[in-house]
């Protein structure tokens, strides 16, 4: 079966919903795949474009090109100690979803992240941040596949040069890595970070004095649920 599917719709993948087509299309499901779709890529086009969560993209036309989406999945915790759980990421997993998943299995940290839309592989290029908490805070390292040599290479997150909004991925090496993963370190004992927007006030209206990690998730989607439209019924960013 082709790796690569000709004029494919892309609507579906973004959060603008705008009717656009991909000349190629193709789904990463792991790093071998990955690498074969780089190695064997169309001989009749030189652009690509890899694709997440779709919610930081506005096609105005179709795209002359080959998409890659990826959708490289996995959660393990890979290492633990006194204080922290170490998780590692697929890039293509839900960012909210994961979210959810690390609350339930009581991992602080990202707790004031829930609902921000996009994958896990987005979140250092971005360095994605709400309510007094940026990934940051709780990042240990991103591992990602060179384009042109498809080495795995590991950006433990000092290397990741982070700031507002700002990676080393939008700048210095943009367009030469492809993150396939990424590793957090999540507390074992939670630090609760209320005192940022409307999150305490919200609580408050929620009747909660001691709150928790849940309590905390639930805060900050109530707020982000009441100011943002849903992208499933209007389309937007």
């Amino acid at each position: 079966m082709s790796k690569f599917h000709k004029n494919v719709s892309i609507t579906p993948y973004t959060t603008f919903g705008i009717a656009t087509k991909a000349k190629y299309f193709s789904r990463a499901t792991s790093i071998k795949t990955l690498k074969e779709i780089i190695g064997e890529k169309p001989k009749d086009t030189n652009k690509t474009l890899i694709l997440g969560g779709g919610s930081n993209l506005l096609f105005t036309k179709n795209y002359d090109g080959l998409v890659i989406k990826n959708e490289i999945k996995g959660i393990e915790v890979i290492n633990e100690n006194e204080d922290y759980y170490f998780v590692k990421i697929g890039a293509g997993e839900n960012w909210h979803q994961f979210v959810l998943h690390a609350i339930k299995n009581n991992w602080a940290g990202i707790e004031n992240l829930s609902l921000i839309p996009g994958n896990a592989g987005a979140a250092p290029m971005q360095n994605i941040g709400a309510y007094g908490v940026e990934i940051s805070h709780v990042l240990e390292s991103v591992s990602a596949l060179h384009i042109e040599d498809q080495k795995l290479h590991t950006f433990l997150a000092k290397e990741c040069e982070l700031g507002y909004r700002e990676s080393i991925f939008k700048n210095k090496v943009k367009d030469q890595y492809i993150i396939t993963d990424i590793t957090l370190r999540l507390n074992k004992i939670s630090k609760l970070s209320t005192h940022y927007g409307a999150i305490s006030s919200e609580l408050e209206r929620m009747k909660i004095t001691t709150p928790n990690i849940q309590d905390v998730s639930n805060a900050v989607i109530a707020i982000r649920e009441s100011k943002l439209p849903n992208p499933k019924e209007i389309g937007n960013a």
